[in-house]
């Protein structure tokens, strides 16, 4: 399914409405519930450029993110956030041949590590490696490391009890999971519940998270998210 014009023009809105946002940064994530956020978001020089990545792909700014993206790679050439971050906006690019490389890249730093201390956890590198298992082409193995991660985060949180504000956090990321996993039918009950229980921020990245890509034919998705943007003017209105 291609995106309609009324997904375009919802998304379009959310972005607009979310620049400001962007440009201040990302509201962190909530490392003890989530290992994404880890992942994604611990060291502060580091967070700042992906942050800038994040904020240019959102707003389909595809020549920042690769400059922004080479500073990252260019600064942390250790780092395994570098390669996953050069894959993604390549493969937004649509430069398949250097994304691979990236993965494989990706996947060779990964080999063997199973905790980095003061960066990342163990599931947080499950994270990278999922994704450069499936980048080389590897796509059952990578799947069933999502579904571990995503398992292991169901187990460790309190998904019934919980503040609505963190659940909201927990049932996007077990969104992604699950959608990387395969399973696009818990992915989308995921979703579904995130938005519900107020997931908004980083306005309008939902729309081109990777992690979504499976889901973005099926007009479930679109629809949800335009719930997004429905709390968000609704917020207006009263404010």
């Amino acid at each position: 399914m291609s995106i309609n014009i009324g997904h375009v023009v919802a998304i379009s809105l959310g972005l607009g409405v979310g620049a400001f946002v962007f440009v201040v940064g990302f509201a962190p994530m909530n490392e003890t519930v989530n290992p994404r956020a880890g992942a994604l978001d611990r060291v502060p020089v580091r967070r700042t450029i992906i942050n800038t990545i994040r904020r240019s792909l959102a707003l389909e700014q595809l020549a920042a993110a690769d400059r922004m993206t080479d500073v990252l790679v260019e600064h942390n050439p250790e780092d395994p956030s570098a390669y996953f971050w050069r894959a993604t906006v390549d493969m937004k690019l649509g430069d398949v041949e250097s994304a691979l490389g990236s993965w494989v890249l990706l996947d060779r730093l990964t080999q063997g590590l199973s905790s980095w201390v003061e960066r990342y956890s163990a599931e947080e590198l499950d994270y990278f490696r999922a994704w450069a298992k499936i980048g080389i082409g590897e796509i059952e193995q990578g799947q069933a490391i999502f579904r571990k991660v995503a398992d292991d985060l169901e187990a460790r949180s309190d998904l019934e009890s919980g503040l609505p504000a963190v659940l909201s956090g927990v049932h996007y990321n077990l969104a992604c999971y699950r959608a990387m996993g395969g399973d696009v039918e818990s992915a989308m009950a995921h979703w579904e519940l995130a938005v519900e229980l107020g997931y908004g921020r980083d306005s309008g990245w939902w729309a081109v998270d990777p992690d979504f890509e499976s889901l973005h034919g099926d007009d479930r998705f679109w629809a949800i998210g335009e719930g997004i943007e429905q709390v968000e003017s609704g917020s207006d209105d009263d404010g």
